[in-house]
């Protein structure tokens, strides 16, 4: 029996061209959505059986396509279905996390059961289809980790994602950052990871990642109402550490290392989770937040290189609950100062104020503060270890004896 030889993977001009018709496949039925030819056919009938259709139609027509595997071994399919499925998991909970601590609010779509009916008809071709594109066009062009192939499909299904009269109501650069941050940027995320996970185990995978997080979206009564600084932190950051967890797990499975699978998935979720939380502890996501003070204003009580636990103010109720003796972090000129109110002033004018002092001052602040400016109050110290951070700001360099 003759050894069969390796060959390397070329793409061919018929795959090339394949490429190219799927691609102008996509991009006409976005053209089409976006067109005042859906709203002639009509906004519902246009959305709940025309676009699934299609949608529907270019999976079926891809698959009737040449089939081209993707990179993972059949061996290893189980281990990446169980991982897409942890990391869609993942990302839910996360999110119900934030919402725990940022608040919850009502769904905006139907659950009667019609309404759900509704929403199946118009996600699962839409997300079927467009895996499927991803798939083919991914796994027609390289068998290698080609990062520039992957951003670029990443971007595509990206852009195809808003509406075109999306991008055009743009109008301001604080608008068009907002988008970005809030929408655009996760959305890219979400892709790019989708995108390599299409490469590895084929469209079956991603629609698992992204059928359970579009699953929770459209069919949860409940969803995360969060600022959209912190969606944004949590669309972009989350699918990133996915995708650097699932690399190095998958090479490590890829070049037969000698590791326990139940263990590397437990000790990667918990690292991915601990990772983020971190982030979203030093960013300000939760109630209390992490401050480095760099003067010894508050002294001996708090001094340079220690780290202050500040608890956010959260509305009038905090302000009115604050009392003389307690510690406050405010912001004046652009820098947080962290003192100690000496004393409440309300008057018709000004309304509530506070006199501040630092402990190690002779005189108080000159100015009161007014109430917008209080960030929160300071409830635990953690001594020193804010000096590495003092270390890396400072202008100045620090005698090695200090």
């Amino acid at each position: 029996m003759m050894e069969q030889r390796k060959t390397k993977f070329i793409p061919t001009r018929a795959s090339y061209k394949n490429c190219i018709l799927v691609i102008m496949l996509t991009m006409s039925i976005y053209i089409l959505e976006n067109s005042p030819a859906a709203s002639l056919i009509g906004g519902t009938l246009f959305t709940y059986v025309i676009k699934p259709l299609l949608w529907f139609g270019v999976a079926v027509f891809i698959w009737q396509m040449p089939h081209i595997k993707p990179t993972a071994k059949l061996r290893h399919k189980k281990f990446i279905y169980l991982w897409a499925f942890i990391f869609g998991v993942a990302y839910v909970l996360i999110n119900l996390l934030a919402g725990l601590l940022g608040g919850i609010g009502k769904s905006p779509y139907s659950h009667s059961l019609l309404g759900i009916i509704k929403n199946l008809i118009y996600v699962v071709p839409l997300l079927t289809g467009g895996e499927f594109v991803r798939s083919y066009l991914v796994n027609s062009i390289t068998k290698k980790e080609n990062y520039f192939v992957f951003i670029m499909i990443a971007l595509l299904m990206t852009f195809t994602s808003f509406s075109i009269n999306k991008y055009l109501g743009l109008s301001n650069i604080e608008g068009t950052v907002q988008f970005a941050a809030e929408y655009f940027a996760p959305e890219f995320s979400h892709n790019l990871f989708a995108t390599y996970l299409v490469y590895l185990g084929g469209p079956s995978v991603s629609i698992i990642y992204l059928g359970i997080i579009q699953g929770f979206h459209w069919l949860s009564p409940i969803l995360p109402n969060l600022k959209w600084i912190n969606t944004a932190l949590i669309g972009i950051l989350c699918p990133i550490f996915f995708l650097m967890t699932f690399n190095s797990v998958y090479s490590g499975i890829a070049l037969k290392k000698k590791q326990k699978e139940d263990d590397d998935i437990l000790s990667w979720i918990v690292t991915s989770i601990v990772s983020i939380a971190m982030i979203w502890f030093a960013v300000g996501v939760f109630p209390i937040y992490p401050s480095v003070i760099v003067t010894g204003s508050m002294e001996p009580e708090i001094k340079p290189g220690d780290v202050i636990l500040v608890e956010k103010i959260t509305g009038i109720e905090d302000i009115n609950n604050l009392k003389v003796n307690d510690v406050i972090q405010f912001q004046r000129d652009g820098i947080f100062i962290s003192h100690r109110i000496i004393d409440i002033l309300n008057t018709e004018e000004n309304g509530l104020q506070f006199k501040t002092k630092g402990d190690n001052n002779q005189s108080p602040d000159t100015e009161p503060v007014k109430s917008q400016d209080i960030r929160g109050t300071i409830k635990y110290k953690v001594s020193k270890i804010g000096w590495l951070t003092m270390l890396i700001k400072s202008d100045k360099e620090i005698s090695i004896d200090l």
